[in-house]
C-alpha cells in the first residue's frame, strides 16, 4: 500500500506518484486514507497539484481532486496531469479565416512548466500550454487546450499575427512589438474551467491588442 501511492512535497507543490496497474477504486481508497493521514502535517495551504505514474481521464482527475479537497485544508491552484485523450475533452474546429498558410509545427500533449518551443512559422498546440511555460512562433499561435503561459507570435515585427486558444489565460502575449501582460487574473484549474468556454484570439487592432471572442 505504501508503494501504491506516494506524496512528495516540492516547492509549490505536491506530487502524487499513482501506481498505473492498480484498480482506480482501490487507488482513490489509497490516495484518501493517505491524505487524511498527511492533513496536519500539509496544513492549510495553496499548493498544485501534479499527478504522475499513470494517465488520467477528466473523471478520474476530478474524483482524485474531490478526495484531496474533502479530506484536507489544500487549496488547489493548479493540477498536472498525463490525460487519457477522450473525444469528449475538447469539442474543436480552428477557424478557416484564421489559418494562414505556412510551415506549421504541431506539438500534441500538455507544455509542462518550464518547457520551451521556438519555431520559424506557425505553432499549433494539441494540449495545455501551462504557467511558466514559453512558446515563440514567428506566424501565429493556436492553442487547442488551455493556454496559461507566456506566448510570443509574430517574432521579427509581423503584426498580422494572433494567437488563439480555447481556454485563454495567458500570462503574457507579445504580438509584433507590442505586449500585454495584465490579463491573467489568476491560474486557471483546467477541471474548474468553463467547458464551454469560446476560443478566443488576440491580434493588433489600431496599434494595441484586442482579445475578442470567435463568434
Amino acid at each position: 500500500m505504501s508503494s501504491q501511492v506516494v506524496i512528495k512535497g516540492k516547492k509549490d507543490r505536491l506530487i502524487i506518484n499513482l501506481e498505473p496497474e492498480i484498480d482506480f477504486l482501490e487507488l482513490s481508497e489509497i490516495l484518501k486514507t493517505k491524505i487524511i493521514e498527511a492533513r496536519a502535517f500539509i496544513g492549510s495551504s495553496r499548493l498544485a497539484i501534479e499527478f504522475s505514474g499513470r494517465p488520467l481521464t477528466n473523471d478520474e482527475e476530478n474524483t482524485l481532486i474531490g478526495i484531496i479537497t474533502g479530506n484536507s485544508d489544500i487549496i488547489i491552484s493548479y493540477v498536472f496531469s498525463e490525460k487519457i485523450n477522450s473525444d469528449e475533452d475538447i469539442n474543436f474546429e480552428i477557424p478557416k479565416s484564421l489559418v494562414d498558410e505556412g510551415n506549421t509545427y504541431f506539438h500534441k500533449g500538455t507544455l509542462r512548466s518550464g518547457a520551451k518551443i521556438d519555431y520559424d512559422g506557425n505553432v499549433v498546440i494539441i494540449g495545455d500550454v501551462n504557467p511558466a511555460s514559453i512558446v515563440r512562433a514567428k506566424g501565429n499561435i493556436i492553442v487547442i487546450g488551455h493556454l496559461n503561459g507566456t506566448v510570443y507570435a509574430g517574432l521579427g515585427g509581423d503584426e498580422k499575427a494572433f494567437v488563439g486558444a480555447m481556454f485563454f489565460n495567458p500570462i503574457q502575449v507579445t504580438i509584433g512589438m507590442k505586449t500585454i501582460n495584465n490579463i491573467q487574473k489568476e491560474i486557471l484549474d483546467s477541471n474548474r474551467v468553463d467547458k464551454k468556454s469560446k476560443f478566443k484570439f488576440a491580434q493588433i487592432k489600431n496599434q494595441e491588442i484586442i482579445i475578442e471572442e470567435w463568434v
